[in-house]
């Protein structure tokens, strides 16, 4: 895969680190996102957010001949602690080696807070040599940003390098139920930094996750228009999350079979590379 191509290791929630980059290093992974996104996967707290172990997490990339790029780190910034929280984050991926941080924004509801508090958060990660990327969430609560035409206003507003966005099409599905994820996804491009790819498909009772390539949204437009542009995006293939009908998040009580992840993460690649190879 190109260099700006990487895959979240979102993918294997409940596995130890020690048994996922092995993993991702057979699928022919070197760009590797890690995830802590609470919700998404494992129960953690902030303070296993450690200078210790991400120097950790990071020589065993490096025995595997991979690197982090970018970290996803989700809260809301509207929370009062989120400077506290933001900062543990921001020191957890800067040791990992990453320069972007990828969480929301800010429901509606704490949005006043996020936005008063929106320098000292920026000061924070410039502090740690990091970028933050704000990204649409997909639980359909309404946010400062929920679709495409919330970007530009959004960053003009915060009027700072130190934010950017972080535009996730397969979120809009559960979020913006009446949208058209590719045309969305699309009309974001000029505004976005780096894009989250995960195919996803209804079911009755909510959203699954599947292979790239399987779901309802046919992401390959969107794939075709980053490679053209040489815009960075990650493989956010979360197979052990579920939906449920009013998009909030859920997990499996079982860990997805690793067998199982690989083969779908290798389809997720070559469905990537596929595209690649047309343009």
């Amino acid at each position: 895969m190109p260099s700006y191509v990487s895959v979240s290791t979102a993918a294997y929630d409940g596995y130890a680190f020690e048994e996922i980059f092995p993993s991702l290093a057979r699928c022919g992974v070197r760009q590797v996102e890690v995830a802590f996104i609470e919700g998404y996967v494992e129960a953690f707290t902030d303070d296993d957010l450690s200078v210790a172990y991400a120097r950790e997490l990071q020589a065993e990339m490096r025995r595997h001949d991979q690197e982090c790029r970018y970290f996803s780190g989700h809260i809301d910034l509207g929370e009062r602690n989120a400077c506290q929280r933001l900062e543990a984050r921001c020191r957890f991926a800067a040791e990992l080696g990453a320069r972007y941080v990828i969480t929301n924004a800010a429901s509606m509801a704490s949005s006043d807070t996020f936005l008063a508090q929106a320098d000292q958060l920026a000061a924070i990660a410039r502090a740690h040599g990091i970028r933050i990327l704000l990204e649409n969430p997909g639980n359909r609560v309404a946010n400062l940003i929920d679709n495409s035409s919330d970007l530009r206003p959004m960053i003009q507003r915060l009027a700072s390098e130190s934010f950017g966005i972080n535009f996730d099409v397969g979120n809009l599905l559960s979020h913006c139920p009446d949208l058209d994820p590719l045309t969305d996804s699309l009309a974001a491009i000029s505004d976005v930094d780096h894009f989250h790819i995960k195919s996803c498909s209804r079911v009755k009772d909510g959203i699954v996750f599947t292979s790239l390539g399987m779901g309802d949204i046919d992401e390959a437009p969107l794939v075709k228009e980053l490679f053209s542009r040489s815009i960075p995006f990650s493989l956010e293939l979360p197979f052990r999350l579920r939906r449920d009908a009013d998009a909030q998040p859920w997990r499996l009580d079982f860990c997805v079979p690793m067998s199982e992840i690989e083969d779908k993460i290798k389809h997720s690649i070559e469905w990537v590379s596929d595209i690649n190879q047309e343009i």
